[in-house]
This record gives C-alpha cells, sequence and structure tokens, in this order.
C-alpha cells in the first residue's frame, strides 16, 4: 500500500505542478494579448503620424510653390517695366536742338605807339 499512496502522492503533485503551469500559461497569454494590443495602437499611430506627416509635406511644398511662382511674376514684371522704359527712351521722338546763335566779340588790341604790329 505504501507504494500506492506513494504513486497518488507524485500524481497530486504532477497536477499541482500542471495546474500551476497552466495558470501562468493564462497569465502569459493574458500578457501576450495586451503587448498585441498595445502592438495595434501603436501601428494605427503610426499610420495617422505617416498621414499627418504627408500632408503637412504637401502643404509646404504648395507653399513653396506659391513663393516660387509670386517670385516669378515679380521678376517678369519687372523685367517688363524694364522692357517698356527702355522702349520708351528709344522709342520718344527728342525734341530737334534749338538753334542757338553764339556771338564772340574779339575785342581790337590797342595799336602800339611804334607803329609795327
Amino acid at each position: 500500500m505504501a507504494g500506492l499512496a506513494r504513486c497518488q502522492r507524485e500524481a497530486e503533485e504532477v497536477t499541482e505542478l500542471m495546474k500551476q503551469n497552466f495558470a501562468r500559461a493564462l497569465e502569459r497569454d493574458g500578457r501576450l494579448q495586451d503587448l498585441d494590443n498595445r502592438a495595434q495602437e501603436l501601428r494605427t499611430m503610426g499610420e495617422v503620424f505617416t498621414r499627418s506627416t504627408r500632408a503637412v509635406a504637401r502643404q509646404e511644398r504648395r507653399g513653396h510653390r506659391r513663393w516660387r511662382l509670386v517670385l516669378a511674376a515679380i521678376g517678369l514684371a519687372a523685367v517688363l517695366l524694364l522692357l517698356l522704359a527702355l522702349g520708351l527712351a528709344l522709342g520718344l521722338p527728342r525734341p530737334p536742338p534749338a538753334n542757338v546763335i553764339v556771338i564772340v566779340t574779339v575785342p581790337v588790341p590797342p595799336a602800339s605807339p611804334t607803329g609795327r604790329d
């Protein structure tokens, strides 16, 4: 009978160990579920972040394009104004020069007392 009692006690110990192992496995499963949920949340947050960074990058590109267009328009306007001013300066008729009469009076040198020149 002693052998049967010992076998029964060992069977109970093994059963207890199996119950503990099963409880630990359930705990691990719960932790794994938590980790999986967190990973999914992080994936979702990453996707949202990626979308928002793309939107911000698009807005920045649009802003840079607008500035380039504004600067190009200002440059084109400056070139056109310069060409217009140059065309006006070269194309306008100039008034003819006024007739100027210059009178030069040359004083006659006084006669020398010796009569020689």
